[in-house]
């Protein structure tokens, strides 16, 4: 049924805006909603820090390389923060998820980093469980800033680590040797009392299954908490797309060793007690991961910064630069598509959440379900469907499959 594959749950978000669009709104809609009380108490916060001071091969993020102390950026995001101060809104919330991305949120320096948090905690009610979570690399993260950060409430780092290889390194642009590596994470996890999760990128140019099963033989037993793995997407603009497209490398990409990859990392991180907490995300069971969990559920997500991206109620909101932001109302079909990708993110999908969301479709995704088993993606429980080895890997194939049912259901 799959003859190519998409990657992530934002392959399944384009492909839900390719068949919708985008309703687009004025600045007044979202600032209108924020001057009243929010209905869900529960809420989240994005950060988005759009600076690293190096440029990894495969990326083509909304970041650019640092040339200034980001002075202006940090009084910028302060002001930003302030903006949210003593709206209705933001009173009646308490917020469950913070996360700050990048780029490197850790590229600022100490006494930065402790104005924005300061301002950030000055500005908004944290519930005492708040996921408080910093993307960061080895390299820009010291002592000094884990103390700060730790000191205002984060509570979980994500390392982008991508691979443990040296040769992989080097082609990824990454800092540091493999030793230089494992020495550096230990030492954050001797120092840091939250959680450290870490990022793994399988399937580079030319990885060897040797390459792939000693990132997993490293991994366990560094032990993170969770680990992100991503087959490597190649998107326009990034290094190693431009290498490609001159000539000065090559990549034949084959969808069947990419999933040998997958498989055979996956099977070696389950004797290490890791275990699948969505498609693209592994788990000791230590890391709930509830930003995510948030975002596919639809939850409020304030965006805050350049490039920064969220939703608060059925409005989209994007940040593209200092002057510009999108505002993108959902229609009711529109979020439900986007409430049915977000539970079909799981291994295993229970009828009734399926059944809440697509109502008078419900049998139109069983059809598709019944469809699916016989293809060997799923295995159809009593109670739910459960993704077998090759449904895992396709996941985000049968999420895109059952929204177009959904769609096609709803617009004979």
């Amino acid at each position: 049924m799959f003859n190519t594959r998409f990657k992530s749950h934002h392959d399944v978000k384009d492909f839900i805006v390719s068949k919708t669009g985008r309703n687009l709104r004025t600045p007044i809609s979202y600032w209108n909603k924020l001057n009243k009380p929010a209905i869900d108490k529960d809420g989240g916060i994005y950060i988005h820090v759009p600076f690293c001071d190096k440029i990894c091969s495969f990326c083509n993020m909304n970041r650019t390389q640092l040339d200034n102390n980001l002075d202006d950026y940090t009084n910028y995001l302060i002001k930003e923060i302030k903006k949210y101060k003593n709206k209705k809104y933001i009173e009646s919330k308490e917020i469950s998820v913070i996360f700050f991305g990048g780029g490197t949120p850790t590229i600022f320096k100490p006494y930065q980093l402790e104005k924005i948090l300061s301002t950030l905690r000055d500005t908004f009610t944290l519930a005492s469980n708040c996921e408080f979570t910093f993307e960061t690399t080895l390299h820009n993260l010291n002592d000094e800033k884990l103390e700060i950060m730790q000191k205002y409430g984060v509570n979980r780092l994500s390392v982008g680590i991508q691979t443990f290889s040296d040769r992989g390194r080097k082609l990824l642009n990454r800092t540091y040797t493999q030793a230089q590596v494992i020495e550096k994470l230990k030492d954050i996890k001797s120092k840091f009392k939250g959680l450290v999760c870490i990022d793994i990128i399988y399937n580079y140019l030319d990885q060897t299954f040797e390459e792939i099963l000693e990132d997993a033989r490293i991994a366990k037993d560094i032990s993170p908490d969770s680990i992100s793995f991503y087959s490597l997407m190649i998107h326009e603009g990034s290094k190693i797309s431009k290498d490609l497209n001159s000539g000065a490398k090559s990549f034949d990409y084959e969808l069947k060793k990419d999933k040998e990859i997958h498989d055979l990392f996956l099977r070696e991180m389950s004797k290490g007690g890791y275990k699948l907490l969505e498609y693209t995300k592994i788990t000791k069971g230590t890391d709930s991961y509830k930003y995510i969990r948030n975002t596919h559920k639809l939850k409020d997500l304030i965006p805050i910064g350049i490039g920064a991206g969220g939703r608060v109620g059925d409005l989209e909101i994007y940040n593209l630069n200092k002057f510009i932001t999108f505002y993108s109302k959902d229609s009711d079909l529109t979020t439900k598509m986007k409430k049915l990708s977000g539970i079909a993110q799981n291994e295993f999908v229970d009828y009734e959440s399926i059944k809440n969301i697509t109502g008078n479709s419900y049998n139109n995704i069983l059809d598709t379900l019944k469809e699916l088993e016989n293809l060997n993606y799923i295995i159809l429980k009593e109670d739910g469907y459960l993704c077998t080895d090759k449904g895992i890997f396709f996941g985000n194939n049968i999420s895109a499959k059952l929204v177009n049912t959904f769609y096609e259901a709803n617009n004979k």
